[in-house]
Order: structure tokens, then sequence, then C-alpha cells
């Protein structure tokens, strides 16, 4: 019979004992304060546990228990005086030994937790944190719940609790009869089995494959359905659609009226730094400002007019706002079904192992978004071979980390090592002063999580078909650094070191010719879209939207999203 798993409190506690006792290893000691360092909310916990066993040590013959102040006072030396019988010098030296060690590790934890209140915005980790992570931001609300089920067979993706009747953002797989559910924005949806569907926001559902009905029961509320090739639009009316094992989309309007479009296929924001040196940095698709930290540098570019270069230094980022995010799930930044972070960087980045780095856990971040555990992020780490967000697992060293939270999984990270094996680069290729061209990629169609440098796939793993992203949120978005919490200051704690150019953010999943494509455009000196992204942005705009009434049918083919008549 197996052990059940530690929780994170009883580890702590069994490590405090062997503390207090004397009989903690280094190794033991080390873990001790990285759980302590990386879990501020389990400290007050560990000095509890301390002070009492610092308490019954020094009092175990009077059977009382001192106060914080009398701890002081039980490990000065005998007094001579005193009538009762001494302890064995051994026994003594033994426990006087035990209670120093634990006061100062109470003393190192208190002025650690102080330091941090005093000198550092709320939420805000000391660099020689190993990594950190925002906890605070509040789950998504309940997006549907079960009207009803007519002999239906079916679960929810990844490790979901036991099927209730409310649900936040997951995956529907229906094997077998019906099953219906009535979204808080105000659509009733009932799927018919066999169907994989993503039940993604409040207005915002994603059929993945089968057959469902929608009816909008507020036409002030228009639901959004999403299949492989396009978005259904419900404009108050009743449809039927289906998505067919060759991934093509058939819409069938009922009553009323549908306005179906062909999903995106540009990215949401692209950051190419080319503004003029007297302009401010915007995004070139939106034109929404950049705000720079006082320790990034505007450099003649990588890729056209303009890069950054940052010098990892707290204060070198660029911050680029939340995209109109307010709870989880919403804003630019939110994506379900994919998304893609693509860069050209030139890393100088410094591992704890080298003796001229600065700190002892030095993460260089080219793109975070940290909405708590539904972050998103790119960046070089530094892995200790431990971490429970890793999937798949890999052994301890640098590596480069993308980190999402999908859907019945909770947030992972893929990290690949960069170790030179299994056509992975080195940290000496990495950082060889060279630009390179770095994708990552999440895929919910597929469920293929990945990693790309210079054009070619590094690294990857494959999760159930139709796991979707949980994203999006309040905190802003940062190229070159992490920033959460009291965002107003620009103090960040993961500051890349090295220049960034050539920034995107796709809200779907580049695959790996396109990937292929922007990398031999990159050494051809050209940006990824050779020049034409202001017309590919207009074209998109302009066209594509077809507008069904009631009685009409159509197909829609599965790349391109366009009309099959």
């Amino acid at each position: 019979m197996t052990e059940p798993k530690q929780t994170l409190s009883e580890q702590i506690l069994e490590l405090a004992d062997a503390q207090c006792s004397g009989t903690i290893t280094e190794s033991e000691m080390e873990m001790l304060e990285r759980l302590l360092t990386d879990h501020p909310e389990c400290r007050q916990e560990y000095l509890d546990y301390v002070f009492l066993h610092v308490s019954l040590t020094g009092v175990a013959t009077s059977g009382e228990l001192l106060s914080v102040e009398a701890i002081e006072k039980s490990i000065l030396p005998c007094d001579t005086s005193r009538t009762t019988s001494p302890k064995p010098l051994h026994l003594w030296f033994t426990q006087t030994l035990c209670i120093l060690v634990c006061l100062f590790s109470i003393g190192f934890f208190l002025f650690f937790s102080k330091d941090e209140q005093a000198n550092v915005p709320p939420q805000v980790v000391d660099k020689t944190s190993q990594y950190y992570f925002d906890e605070n931001t509040t789950p998504p609300e309940e997006v549907a719940t079960l009207s009803e089920t007519v002999q239906a067979t079916w679960e929810l993706l990844g490790k979901h609790p036991a099927i209730t009747k409310h649900f936040q953002p997951g995956t529907v797989k229906l094997t077998s009869g019906n099953v219906a559910f009535a979204f808080s924005g105000g659509a009733d949806i009932s799927l018919v089995s066999p169907a994989l569907f993503g039940i993604e926001r409040k207005n915002h559902g994603t059929l993945f494959s089968g057959t469902l009905s929608a009816h909008l029961t507020d036409p002030q509320s228009p639901f959004t359905l999403e299949t492989p090739s396009v978005e259904v639009i419900d404009l108050g009316t009743e449809y039927e659609v289906t998505v067919n094992e060759a991934f093509e989309t058939f819409v069938h309007v009922l009553d009323g009226q549908v306005k179906v479009k062909p999903r995106r296929r540009l990215p949401r924001f692209y950051w190419n730094f080319d503004q003029r040196e007297e302009s401010p940095l915007t995004d070139t698709i939106s034109g929404n400002a950049i705000r720079i930290g006082k320790n990034t540098k505007r450099i003649p570019g990588l890729i056209g007019e303009g890069a950054v270069r940052f010098n990892n230094k707290p204060d070198a980022s660029l911050l680029l706002g939340n995209g109109g995010g307010i709870e989880v799930g919403t804003g630019d930044y939110s994506a379900s079904t994919g998304v893609t972070l693509e860069a050209l960087v030139i890393s100088e980045w410094q591992t704890p192992n080298e003796p001229q780095t600065k700190y002892p856990f030095d993460y260089d971040e080219i793109f975070r978004k940290e909405d708590g555990n539904y972050r998103i992020l790119l960046s070089f780490q530094n892995d200790d071979g431990a971490s429970q967000t890793q999937i798949p697992d890999v052994e301890r060293g640098p590596c480069l980390s993308f980190g999402l939270f999908l859907s019945g999984m909770g947030y992972n990270e893929l990290d690949m090592p960069l170790d030179g094996k299994e056509g992975r680069p080195s940290l000496e290729e990495i950082r060889d002063g060279k630009p390179h061209h770095i994708v990552a990629t999440y895929n919910g169609w597929t469920g293929i999580k990945a990693i790309y440098v210079d054009g070619k796939l590094c690294m990857s793993h494959r999760f159930p078909v139709g796991t979707m992203i949980i994203s999006g949120g309040r905190t802003p978005a940062v190229i070159g650094n992490l920033i959460s919490g009291n965002f107003e200051s620009l103090v960040g704690r993961e500051p890349f070191n090295g220049v960034i150019d050539e920034v995107a953010f796709y809200g779907f999943a580049l695959d790996a010719a396109t990937v292929a494509q922007h990398y031999a455009r990159v050494q051809q000196g050209k940006d990824y879209f050779d020049g034409q992204l202001n017309n590919f942005v207009m074209q998109e705009k302009e066209g594509g939207n077809v507008l069904l009434n009631k009685g009409e049918k159509m197909k829609f083919a599965a790349e391109t999203g366009e009309p099959i008549f």
C-alpha cells in the first residue's frame, strides 16, 4: 500500500521537527528554507511550532510553557544557586544547541518577512527567491449550470472532482446520450453524443467535435461559439452546429440570424519597437502605449529600426497593460483554445553556478502576465528538479520554461532543458551573442504544448484534445520582467539580461510550417510578416463575415473558415 502524499504543511512541520531535534541534514535545511521562502503563508505555522518546541525543551522538567521573552533565559548558563539536581552536561548542551539553532532560524525568517514588507511592494518577493508565484487571484466565477441529462455518459477532462450542477471553465466529453447546460450569459446549449465541448466563459463556448443546438434566452447578450475554423455569433436566435472528423463546420439557423466569421489568423499584439527615438513605444496593431522602465534602453533593431536592451536590474521592464482584463477569463490576453508567444532575443542570462551572477536564482523573463495561477510566462529558469508544476518532469538545470493554466490540469510548465540533447540547444548556444527566434505554442485542438528555437521544434508534450487555457485578468502583461501586485511601481523581480525584439502575442497556436517561415524571414532581415502586417490586418477586418438567416445552412472549410457553397 502506498503512503499518502504529504501536504505542504506536513512537510514543513516534519522538517521543523528535525531542525529542533538537531537531526536535520544540510539538504533538508535548504529545503525548509526554500519552502518557507516560497510559501510565506506557512511561516506563522512554522514559527508557532518552533516556539512551542523551544518552550517544551527549555522547561521539560517543570511542565510549564515559557513565554517568548522567557525563551532567551532558557539558554543562559544554569544558575548554580538552584537546589534542583543539574542536568547531565551533554543533555544540557544538546538542548541548548537545538534552542540556539531554532532561535536563529526564527530570527532569520522574522527578519526576512519584515524586510519584505518594508522595502518592496505587496506580493513582491526578494530576488533570492527561487521563483515567484502570486497565488492571490480569485478563480473564475461559475460559467454554467447543468439543465438536463438524458441517458448520458459524460465526464470533465482532467483532474476534476466529481461532476456537480455548477461549472467553472472546463471541457465536457459526452460519449452517449444528451446533456444540456444553461450559461450564465443567457444561452441554453444542448449537446448530442458523441461530442467534445468547452465551457469557456459565461457568453462563450467551444465545440471541438460533435453536434449541439443553441438557443439564446437573452437577445441583449450575444453568445459566441468557437469551432476549429469559425466563430458563430448568436444574434438572439436559435441554431445547430456540427463539427465533423475533418474539422469542417456545419451551421443551420433554426430561427433569427447568426453571424459567422473566420477565426483570427493574425497576432493580437505585435511589438517591433520600430517607433522613432523621440516617439513613445507602442503596440504596432492597436497603438497602445508601452510603459518603459528606466533600466531599459532603446537600441538599433535586430530586425527593423529598433529593439530594447535590458540590464538585469529590477526596473528593467516594458509594461504592456492588461488588455482590458477585469477578472480571470477577460481581456485581450485571455486565451482559451490556443496561444503563441514569439520573440527574437539575444540572451546574456547568468545562471546560479556562475561567479558573476548577482542572484542565487536569476530567472530571465521574456514575457509574463502574472494573474495568479492563471499566469502566462515564457522565461529562462533554473529548474530545481522537484517542481510540482513540471509536465513532463525534467532533470535539474537551466531551461526555457513555458507556463500556462490548463483547465482540469492546473498551472503547469513545459521546461525545456538547455542541455544540447535530442535536438535542444545548449546554454552556450543560447548565449552565443547571436539573435535567437523563440516561439512557444499551445494548441487546444490537438492538446500539444511546444517550444521552438530558430524555426525547429525542440520540445513538446501532448495533453488531452480539448484541454483549454484559462488566463486573463487585471494584472498587466510585461516584456522582460515579472511585475504583479502593486504594479504602479515598475519594480520587478525577474529582469531580463540582453536584447529583446519582435515580440508577438497570438490567441491561437502557430503551426510548425508558419514558425519555420517566420524564422526564414528573420534570417533574411525581414519581420515575421514580410512587411505586410498592416495589409493583413485590414483584410481581416474588411472581409470574411457571413450572415445566415432562418432556414439557411452552410458548410465552412476546416483550415480557412471560408464558406463552401
